[in-house]
């Protein structure tokens, strides 16, 4: 049976922060400064850097940052920009990855613009950030089926990327850094803590080196700045950024001897035909209140520093409904990933449901048109219902939300889970759904199962919580303690 894997894409999210994250102004330094200036030495005004990109020692492809003074005639101010391209190795596929980013700033640093463009083989994301006056912005995106623009209030100036190779020098030797950094296109606000931890030997550099430990909402990463604060080697969640030259790169060729969905799998005892299972009890070290939750077939007892978990297949009855309780309203709107007020969803779904009222045979139908009609491969994408029914393929997050999506079109109330997968002897992340069908239910479209099996341990609810599991990695243990 396939493995799906939701790791992918959000390393691949991280991937695309590292380039867009901003400060803000509110930061909490040690020093007090209204102008950003020092940030970027004189010396470094002119910028032309190359980094090699890994995962696991393994070379999947090149970063190449450039900034510039701009010409007085054009504003003034300075261009940073970045150019990526990956080849990203994931349960048998290789899939290509460009990133364009360009930053344009004003002469103290802060943002005046801002420009994105994402493609991967099926799906694309446009992004453009302007600043308009005080703390006022606006924000275009468009998608496969989407075209988004709206205004964004941000508390607090957006100053100049951290991750791009610019100058870390004015970290205190010995002293922790704590800031806030923003992601307009994802919207996303996270904590860093960086440490310079002094002066370090970096093999391959024959230059001094400083190590930095940094903390990302708690995962940690280090970096190698050399004595000018320019950025020498990046190391996170796996991957690893080398500053080196092109003409080094370009001679390496991008290798899919790594599975990143396998690497990053938790490993456990194997289970006999877990899909005929109806209990699953497992013992989970490393795992904290706020990293799990109870639902309607999951109990979480912690003690000490683990968690006892239990979950059960709820089988439901031939039965329908009726929606009684405002409880359920938030399980029927529209959000950002969960899209269902489009023509071409509705006519898509009344097409497959035709004059069925019964939740449980609405729900085989819906199932049954996207096991034949969306090819499940590993995809690149920001998840949406639209997008998703564009594309025609996806993996548990894209087949997630566009289920979701189908049945809050229908009144069925229904979210996404963000969680793990047992399969051959390994927990997966992943994604699948619940809905209420006179009960709550889980079901997982992308493995194909009408009613989920017990092997997934819920972690999360809604897509909008997914990058939560940037905090889990590497952290997890899982024992099975007993099933049936």
């Amino acid at each position: 049976m396939r493995r799906n894997n939701i790791f992918l894409f959000f390393s691949f999210l991280f991937f695309v922060f590292s380039f867009i994250l901003l400060f803000l102004k509110e930061n909490n330094l040690f020093f007090k400064k209204t102008n950003f200036s020092f940030f970027i030495p004189q010396d470094l005004l002119i910028e032309d850097t190359w980094y090699g990109v890994y995962f696991q020692n393994t070379f999947i492809g090149f970063s190449h940052f450039f900034m510039k003074v701009q010409d007085i005639k054009k504003g003034g101010g300075y261009l940073l920009e970045n150019k990526t391209r990956l080849n990203l190795p994931v349960l048998g596929y290789v899939e290509p990855i460009n990133l364009h980013m360009r930053i344009n700033l004003f002469d103290d640093y802060s943002l005046k613009e801002a420009f994105l463009n994402l493609r991967s083989e099926s799906y694309f994301l446009k992004g453009e950030l302007k600043k308009n006056k005080n703390n006022l912005y606006s924000l275009c995106l468009e998608t496969p089926l989407q075209k988004l623009k709206k205004p964004l209030f941000i508390k607090g100036e957006l100053i100049n990327s951290l991750f791009f190779p610019i100058s870390f020098n004015f970290l205190p030797l010995k002293k922790k850094v704590t800031f806030y950094v923003y992601d307009p296109f994802l919207e996303k606000k996270m904590k860093i803590t960086l440490l310079n931890k002094g002066r370090r030997a970096m093999r391959n550099f024959k230059e001094k080196t400083y190590l930095v430990e940094m903390d990302v909402e708690g995962v940690k990463g280090k970096l190698y700045i050399n004595p000018q604060g320019r950025l020498l080697y990046e190391e996170f969640l796996g991957f690893k950024f080398i500053k080196e030259e092109p003409r080094l790169l370009f001679s390496k060729k991008a290798s899919s001897s790594v599975d990143i969905a396998q690497i990053l799998a938790i490993e456990t005892e194997k289970l006999p035909e877990p899909e005929k299972l109806h209990y699953l009890k497992v013992k989970i070290r490393g795992i904290k209140k706020e990293w799990i939750r109870e639902d309607f077939n999951q109990k979480v007892i912690f003690q000490k520093e683990e968690a006892i978990v239990e979950i059960t297949k709820r089988i439901p009855a031939q039965e329908t409904f009726t929606l009684s309780s405002g409880n359920f309203q938030k399980y029927l709107k529209e959000d950002r990933f969960i899209r269902f007020n489009a023509p071409l969803l509705k006519k898509t779904v009344s097409s497959i449901i035709k004059n069925e009222k019964n939740p449980l045979e609405i729900l085989k139908k819906l199932s049954y048109w996207i096991n034949k009609n969306i090819k499940k491969v590993p995809t690149f994408s920001i998840p949406n219902t639209l997008d998703t029914l564009k594309m025609r393929q996806g993996d548990c997050a894209e087949i997630s939300a566009l289920l979701v999506g189908f049945l809050r079109c229908v009144g069925i109330p229904s979210y996404v889970n963000i969680g793990l997968v047992y399969r051959e002897g390994k927990f997966f992340y992943h994604a699948w759904v619940s809905l209420y069908v006179g009960k709550w239910i889980d079901t997982d479209p992308a493995l194909n199962q009408l009613i989920a099996d017990p092997t997934h341990i819920k972690l999360f609810q809604g897509l909008e919580n997914q990058w939560e599991i940037f905090k889990l990695l590497n952290n997890l243990k899982i024992d099975i303690v007993e099933y049936r």
